[in-house]
């Protein structure tokens, strides 16, 4: 199979399930050129950016770009935030992060390349009861969700936040592995006081308590270990830990509940696990992981005890 044929057909791709030719709105189609870029299609829409697949030529080397549809309507404040979040993703480094491979401008509208990965994310997991069956299966989740973890710790480490961690940012590579996507939403903790006020981010369900609140630190980075948690607790269980609600009813679910039990969600979770999840999600912002590298490394730690055991029960 083509490397690119099952990110075309599948439905659950990352970005989603991608747009018809010619849907997106105005300025750039597909079939049209951006800046030497023959734009294959849009396979994410935001607002007011999306991101499209796109060739180097017809037939070139294949990206991830990202860009306004309508670059000659895009306000100002607009142009600047993506500025920025180019600029941010093209500082960051690590194995388990979507790289970015370039940034310009065109006509005064910024954009960037980042690496496009065929496969499904990780919130395809949450529809494949039977994997959740096999123990074995559960240990090499976690030992691919230590690597997003320490994607994170890598992020903390240069001063960002994510903000915006959940199965559906969390690309799978041609090899299955985790790779951590999305950074319209991070913020660089050292300009806290030059934008002391900014807007929350990152999907409800996946948000700290301390988040769902006014005047909440959105600058904390246990945020990023809550949704680290939360996304881990959602993938080991197959389903939402919690129902759906609004921002107040999730709020004052979390602030006055503790989380189903996950072993009682999946009997198959080890207790182990079951623990880490449980302190990356503790209602207390002091009583959670201090850092993401603490729960990377109980992660690590754990993984390599249950192979060892299994190793010893196979000979």
């Amino acid at each position: 199979m083509d490397e690119y044929e099952l990110f075309r057909k599948s439905s659950r791709f990352p970005y989603g399930p991608g747009f018809p030719d010619g849907e997106a709105a105005g300025g750039i189609v597909a079939g049209s050129d951006f800046g030497g870029y023959y734009i294959e299609r849009e396979i994410y829409r935001g607002d007011p950016a999306s991101v499209f697949e796109a060739a180097e030529g017809i037939a070139g080397r294949r990206y991830a770009l990202k860009t306004f549809r309508e670059p000659a309507s895009a306000q100002p404040q607009a142009l600047e935030e993506l500025r920025r979040e180019a600029e941010v993703a093209a500082r960051l480094r690590h194995p388990s992060l979507q790289r970015v491979l370039g940034r310009g401008e065109v006509d005064g509208a910024p954009y960037f390349l980042m690496t496009l990965h065929s496969g499904v994310n990780a919130g395809s997991l949450l529809d494949d009861r039977a994997e959740l069956l096999e123990p074995g299966s559960l240990i090499e989740l976690a030992a691919r969700f230590a690597s997003i973890v320490d994607a994170v710790s890598a992020l903390h480490r240069q001063g960002v936040v994510h903000r915006d961690i959940n199965p559906a940012n969390i690309l799978l590579d041609a090899e299955g592995r985790f790779i951590l996507a999305d950074f319209g939403s991070t913020l660089n903790r050292a300009d806290r006081n030059l934008r002391p006020e900014v807007e929350p981010a990152g999907e409800l369900m996946y948000r700290s308590p301390q988040q769902l609140l006014a005047g909440a630190n959105h600058y904390a980075p246990s945020g990023d270990i809550y949704a680290l948690g939360m996304t881990l607790y959602a993938l080991l269980a197959g389903r939402l830990p919690l129902p759906v609600g609004s921002a107040e009813e999730l709020g004052k679910f979390k602030l006055t509940r503790e989380l189903p039990s996950l072993c009682r969600m999946n009997p198959q979770v080890p207790l182990g696990l079951d623990g880490i999840v449980r302190q990356a999600c503790e209602l207390q912002r002091a009583h959670r992981y201090k850092s993401a590298e603490d729960m990377a490394r109980d992660l690590k730690r754990f993984v390599s005890r249950r192979r060892r055991s299994r190793g010893r029960y196979a000979s």
